[in-house]
């Protein structure tokens, strides 16, 4: 029988042990788990960027992988802990909106709330949902027990969705969804926003559209991986050329 995979991510950082922790809990109440590291330096309190980096992953998992997700800056506040049954997977983490894109694409079909006493660590404080709640309740999930032990039926309360960009005639006003490590800049573009073009200009100066990184001498624009348009400078940080980071708008004109 095939093991269901457990996918970390959080923004926690890898020179914390708040991931080794959550580890520990998972392997404690299954000793045979298999967990994989999704993301461990997410942009710390980045539901957004949380949200893309899942969003863009998911899909490229074997089918029942538990993906769990502590990007939590409403930890200790009313907010719900949830456990999401799609489609094809499962999703643990916190109901603030960093689930919603990837659990609406992949069509929601049972959300609980995660009240169980028996899945929620005795020493619960309210300032680590990730090693109290989240974790045991994956560990569950993985020895493939019934999702609905874990508590109670709810719905998802925040519904966050990436921004659709604002354009008017050859006016786009860009919302940034995530800036890698390479200083990539994830926009919210996609190719029915751009057409043919092949040129574009940022506060008066034009750059080109380029297949690939390496095609890129300069500041270009190249269709991502994510199936988003990324502002790259090869070798170099089109964010800190730019000045941007998730969350910021830039206004491109296309020609």
């Amino acid at each position: 029988m095939r093991k269901r995979v457990v996918a970390l991510l959080t923004d926690f950082g890898v020179e914390e042990h708040y991931n080794g922790v959550m580890k520990g809990v998972i392997l404690k109440i299954n000793s045979d788990a298999s967990i994989v590291d999704l993301v461990d330096s997410a942009k710390s309190f980045s539901i957004m960027d949380a949200a893309f980096q899942l969003w863009a992953s998911y899909k490229y998992f074997p089918k029942e992988t538990i993906f769990l997700i502590v990007v939590d800056p409403g930890v200790g506040t009313s907010r719900q802990a949830v456990a999401v049954k799609t489609k094809n997977y499962f999703f643990v983490g916190p109901d603030n909106g960093v689930l919603y894109p990837a659990v609406s694409e992949d069509e929601i079909e049972k959300v609980i709330k995660i009240t169980s006493e028996k899945i929620i660590l005795k020493n619960r404080n309210g300032t680590f949902d990730g090693r109290d709640v989240f974790a045991p309740a994956a560990a569950y999930l993985s020895l493939k027990k019934p999702i609905e032990d874990l508590g109670e039926l709810t719905h998802l309360k925040e519904k966050y969705e990436f921004a659709k960009p604002e354009i008017k005639a050859n006016i786009i006003k860009a919302t940034v969804l995530h800036v890698d490590k390479f200083g990539d800049v994830v926009l919210n573009i996609k190719k029915e926003h751009l057409g043919g073009i092949k040129k574009f200009c940022i506060e008066g100066k034009t750059f080109e559209i380029k297949q690939t990184f390496s095609e890129c001498s300069d500041l270009c624009m190249v269709y991502g991986s994510s199936g988003f348009y990324e502002l790259v400078l090869n070798q170099g940080s089109a964010a800190e050329m730019l000045g941007l980071k998730t969350g910021d708008m830039i206004k491109i004109e296309v020609i």
